[in-house]
């Protein structure tokens, strides 16, 4: 019989914080919902965890990390089977999530798959967030292994409510700003949007920013940004024929990115104002997005908390070979749709996707186009809309729980 309380995650970190991020998320999201739910995490970079979450010692292979009223065993992926099986026997993890496709290390392999191993282990793929139709196709397909007693299904996060959604995470504060708001029925990750940013309840770090211009946060690869600050630039011009003190504050994150913006911002003469942020903490950076009017994000964990905070965003891919980022892309463009009129999606999808193409220079007008757009609040109740059906379909870590206690 399975036991459904013991669960095992797997990471293998290959994008520094966009796995963890996300692996870290879906456990804190796990231990919300079920406080009881005993989670052992197997991490292969834990000096990218310990970037995330202060707490984790990066140089301790086995360790407890305590989680609000849980506690979490956290385990080097780099460890000798012996070790492991001396501290966790692996007889007790009936349910293993195998985190983007990262496979499972060695010392696991071999404990699994060994001739005297013949308990039943369910392992879940969660894989990679994307709008494409196969997220629908292989949400809870079977897989196989190669012995009858290690099952395996796909459990894919998507856009749809035929897939399992997106991890929805509370944060510092979130209740009672929501609460002093009146926006009981407003899901959390929108209650703070800027215009609630005053209330004296909000986060220390949604009250520092509430006196700003308008707010723009950069997260981004390690690409050219010429015209896109050209783009920014010209946006901020545009606003100010109709509102002569209207400027931008770009809040430029800390990573790959960081650099060549503010080469590319020097280059153009230091147009608007950019304040260079230290790395946050996973629920510090929560808190903080929201008290932004405009986000570019990247990846995938950045990219669903964009989606679920109904504020414009622009969303950059990962590069791939021939261009295919475009694919996953057009795929989210287009169940963005829907939400928007004919006019705004076209100034959405021509910034998104020259953003996206690799192979050619951003289109500045197209950037300035949207962010015209989003400055003059033509397309603000759109992104609420499309956040709105997002939070409808229910949060990811509550549909995995559920499905795991369907699990025979």
């Amino acid at each position: 019989m399975l036991d459904k309380n013991n669960i095992l995650i797997l990471c293998k970190v290959v994008d520094n914080f966009g796995d963890i991020g996300v692996v870290y998320r879906l456990a804190r999201a796990l231990s919300d919902l079920r406080p009881s739910v005993n989670l052992t995490l197997v991490v292969s970079n834990l000096e990218s965890f310990h970037k995330m979450a202060s707490a984790i010692d990066p140089k301790k292979q086995i360790q407890d990390f305590h989680y609000k009223n849980s506690v979490w065993k956290i385990i080097d992926w780099n460890l000798q089977a012996s070790d492991f099986q001396l501290k966790t026997p692996v007889s007790q993890f009936s349910i293993i999530l195998e985190c983007f496709q990262c496979g499972r290390p060695d010392w696991l392999e071999k404990l699994l798959f060994s001739d005297d191993f013949t308990e039943t282990v369910q392992i879940l793929n969660i894989d990679y967030l994307t709008a494409e139709d196969y997220a629908e196709e292989f949400h809870l397909l079977k897989s196989g292994t190669r012995k009858a007693n290690i099952k395996k299904r796909f459990f894919m996060p998507g856009f749809t409510e035929k897939t399992g959604g997106l991890i929805i995470n509370d944060f510092p504060g979130a209740s009672a700003a929501k609460a002093a708001a009146g926006l009981s029925d407003v899901p959390l990750s929108l209650h703070c949007s800027p215009r609630f940013a005053h209330s004296a309840t909000a986060s220390p770090h949604l009250q520092s920013l509430a006196h700003d211009p308008y707010k723009i946060f950069f997260f981004a690869y390690d690409d050219d940004c010429s015209s896109l600050v050209r783009g920014i630039a010209d946006f901020q011009e545009r606003m100010r024929k109709t509102k002569s003190d209207f400027s931008v504050s770009l809040y430029l994150a800390e990573g790959k990115s960081q650099a060549p913006f503010e080469k590319s911002w020097e280059s153009a003469g230091k147009p608007f104002v950019i304040k260079k942020l230290d790395f946050m903490q996973q629920e510090d950076f929560d808190s903080f997005i929201l008290g932004m009017d405009f986000l570019f994000v990247r990846g995938e964990d950045s990219l669903a908390r964009a989606a679920l905070s109904g504020l414009p965003f622009v969303w950059q891919a990962y590069k791939q070979d021939e261009n295919y980022q475009l694919v996953k892309v057009n795929a989210l463009i287009d169940s963005m749709k829907k939400h928007f009129s004919d006019d705004e999606f076209q100034k959405l999808k021509k910034a998104w996707q020259s953003y996206n193409d690799y192979e050619q220079p951003t289109d500045k007008k197209a950037i300035a186009d949207f962010l015209t757009s989003s400055g003059e609040e033509k397309n603000t109740a759109s992104f609420r809309e499309f956040s709105e059906r997002l939070h409808k379909n229910g949060n990811l870590a509550s549909h995995l729980l559920s499905f795991i206690d369907g699990l025979d």
